[in-house]
């Protein structure tokens, strides 16, 4: 089951005009990182239209953007609980650090972070990766507090 509790807001949904239960999210409506790498890669996607809106705007969208996601989402198939806004390891430093050598990591990773998730592969990978495994100390860019060094649990 898919949930997206940010979703429930009644405000949200009259802006967005949300017109399914953000508790139990179509399949088809909910695109996870993996696979929205994988739709950039391939060229069936535009990475602007990925990240925090208005698209395109600001520092947090692009590549970069979900590639963050796919880290985010290999730590909680890890058992390591981050929030939305931290920040670690390869390829964080925004689109300009996403190299050849860096996209082909995501390529890769992409494939584990899916919608049909090789549980064995998410715990070697983030277990054998140290630029994907989450560090006991993260950037955190938490929204009004501005960038600060967070210490996880």
């Amino acid at each position: 089951m898919l949930a997206d509790p940010q979703l429930a807001d009644p405000l949200v949904i009259g802006t967005w005009k949300v017109d399914f239960d953000p508790i139990d999210v179509p399949r088809d409506r909910f695109l996870v990182a993996g696979k929205a790498w994988q739709a950039i890669r391939a060229g069936d996607a535009d990475p602007k239209t990925f990240g925090l809106h208005p698209p395109g705007e600001g520092p947090m969208f692009g590549e970069w953007f979900v590639a963050h996601d796919i880290r985010i989402d290999l730590a909680a198939l890890n058992k390591v609980e981050t929030l939305l806004w931290d920040v670690w390891g390869t390829g964080a430093g925004g689109d300009r650090e996403m190299t050849d050598a860096v996209c082909e990591l995501y390529d890769r990773t992409s494939l584990v972070v899916c919608d049909d998730v090789p549980f064995d592969a998410a715990r070697r990978l983030f277990a054998e990766n140290e630029g994907l495994r989450t560090p006991k100390t993260v950037l955190s860019l938490a929204p009004f507090n501005g960038p600060s060094e967070v210490t996880l649990r």
